[in-house]
């Protein structure tokens, strides 16, 4: 199979929150004065509208204070998506050189690239603006386009989208949120992608079914002996 085109997975593949200050939950509570099992029944009620343009993250948050009785002023809001967009942009500074040098690599060889990502509202500036971002002919966001990984259309319409067939392209991913199984369903080859996991606190297995690239240009010598 000669393939056309390698779509890219972003966290934890094309970049990696690990290593890196996060604004997490219970920074989060603490900001609202809210309590961590409230705070978590009622975000994570709203997760799959977030992730695929159904609520933004300041909506997210103005929900969880109303189902919390709590009451919270503008500043405060934007002040909490200020530290989320920040802590979300400093992963892109910190990137494996390895990606950047495939990426130059499967450029120059003429093939097409995308990126499918599951984000929401408050990430989508700070992909679209990031370096890594100028790399890619098609960069296709849950948030904006209503669908999310592992559903067979978001794939679809990125093949659509970079002007090729499913069976020409390849899918690199970590394998969160059973994307790889996803991108198998819709027709693509399908790689693991291991050079940030296998750096996390619980080192992420290989995926039987899958083929694995331990480091970034594993994938440029899959492609090459294809």
């Amino acid at each position: 199979m000669a393939y056309k085109a390698v779509i890219f997975d972003l966290f934890e593949t094309l970049i990696t929150e690990w290593g890196h200050k996060k604004y997490t939950k219970s920074e989060m509570c603490s900001d609202l004065g809210v309590e961590r099992e409230a705070f978590d029944r009622y975000w994570d009620e709203k997760e799959k509208e977030r992730y695929s343009g159904g609520i933004s993250f300041k909506d997210s948050i103005l929900y969880v204070c109303e189902k919390c009785g709590k009451s919270v002023d503008d500043l405060t809001v934007c002040k909490m998506i200020d530290k989320r967009v920040q802590t979300k942009s400093v992963c892109f500074e910190y990137v494996n050189p390895d990606v950047y040098q495939l990426l130059e690599n499967l450029k120059k060889a003429g093939m097409r690239l995308g990126i499918i990502s599951n984000c929401s509202s408050e990430e989508v500036n700070a992909i679209r603006e990031s370096r890594i971002c100028k790399y890619f002919d098609q960069i296709i966001l849950s948030y904006e386009v209503r669908m999310q990984k592992p559903e067979i259309r978001i794939y679809q319409e990125a093949a659509n989208l970079l002007g090729v067939a499913e069976s020409e392209c390849i899918f690199v991913g970590d394998g969160g949120s059973h994307e790889l199984e996803g991108a198998k369903m819709a027709g693509m080859e399908a790689v693991q992608a291991k050079w940030y996991t296998n750096q996390l606190p619980y080192k992420r297995d290989s995926m039987p079914g899958f083929i694995i690239a331990e480091e970034p240009l594993n994938v440029m010598r899959m492609i090459q002996k294809t």
